[in-house]
């Protein structure tokens, strides 16, 4: 489960940059670097095509735990981050415990909650952070997103 420490949590948050690079390595990408700002967390490449990756680790979604939402974070600290911000040409999330990557490109995400009326969960981050964000269910949306077992 996650820490509800931003330093702490963000070291757990590695895992699913380390699987999101692997999956795409095997898919035939090349990583090329990550990225510590809010514009993008990874940056993978492919027959001289660059490609950048928001990556999310969620570690709520437990076997005796799942509300069958994804979270897609959109404030923190009363400042506007994840999907409000991000660059990215892909908005990942994965689920450690089902052991999935979700792939969304980021700008049909975006369109995704502009049409839809989702539900806003605060407090989703550590403690005083305000963090908030949208819950999608998943089996209701998941034809939007591409979704791997890895």
């Amino acid at each position: 489960m996650a820490n509800l420490n931003f330093k702490d949590d963000l070291i757990l948050s590695q895992t699913g940059e380390i699987k999101t690079i692997n999956f795409l390595e095997q898919k035939g990408l090349k990583y090329l670097s990550s990225n510590n700002d809010n514009k993008y967390d990874l940056m993978m490449g492919k027959d001289e095509k660059v490609f950048t990756y928001e990556v999310k680790t969620d570690f709520k979604c437990a076997p005796l735990f799942d509300t069958g939402n994804l979270f897609v974070e959109f404030e923190c600290r009363k400042h506007p981050s994840g999907i409000s911000v991000t660059k990215s040409d892909w908005f990942v999330t994965y689920f450690i415990y089902l052991d999935e990557l979700w792939f969304i490109k980021s700008e049909n995400l975006k369109k995704l909650i502009n049409d839809n009326d989702f539900q806003i969960f605060i407090d989703a981050g550590d403690i005083n952070s305000e963090t908030k964000g949208y819950l999608i269910n998943r089996k209701k949306f998941k034809k939007h997103f591409h979704v791997y077992k890895v």
